[in-house]
C-alpha cells in the first residue's frame, strides 16, 4: 500500500473518531485487510496486492473519500514489474491449456467409438 493512500485512510478514520474494529464491523472488511490498507499489518498474507482494490473501494467510500481517485493513486504507485510478471505468467498458463476444438473433437470421437461398439455387439441372427 502506498504511504500517501494509507496515511489518508488512517488520518480520515482517526479524525472521525472511528476505531478500526468499528470500521471492520460496519464495512464487513476483515480488520487485517483494513490494517494493510492503512499501511500496517503483514503484506505477505496477500497473494497479490490487487486483491485489496475491492476493500479499498469500500473503505474509501465508507470514509466519504473519492474511491476512484484513491484507487488511481494506489494503482499508480504499484511496481510495474510485478504487474507485467503476473500478466506474463497468466498468458503462459492459458497457452498451456488444450484448445476448445481439440476437446470437442476428442469427445466426438469417444462418442462415435461407443456408438460403434454398441452397434457391433448387436445380435447377429
Amino acid at each position: 500500500m502506498t504511504d500517501e493512500v494509507a496515511g489518508l485512510l488512517k488520518r480520515t478514520r482517526v479524525e472521525r473518531g472511528l476505531s478500526i474494529d468499528a470500521v471492520g464491523h460496519d464495512t464487513q472488511i476483515p480488520v487485517h485487510y483494513l490494517r494493510l490498507l492503512e499501511g500496517d499489518g503483514d503484506p505477505r498474507i496477500l497473494a497479490d496486492v490487487l486483491y485489496l482494490i475491492p476493500f479499498l473501494r469500500t473503505y474509501s467510500t465508507f470514509l466519504d473519500l473519492d474511491s476512484a481517485d484513491i484507487i488511481g493513486q494506489f494503482l499508480a504507485h504499484l511496481p510495474r514489474g510485478d504487474i507485467h510478471e503476473k500478466q506474463d505468467s497468466a498468458a503462459i498458463f492459458h497457452a498451456d491449456r488444450i484448445p476448445y476444438w481439440a476437446v470437442s473433437l476428442a469427445l466426438l470421437a469417444l462418442f462415435l467409438g461407443v456408438v460403434l461398439f454398441l452397434l457391433s455387439r448387436g445380435d447377429p441372427s
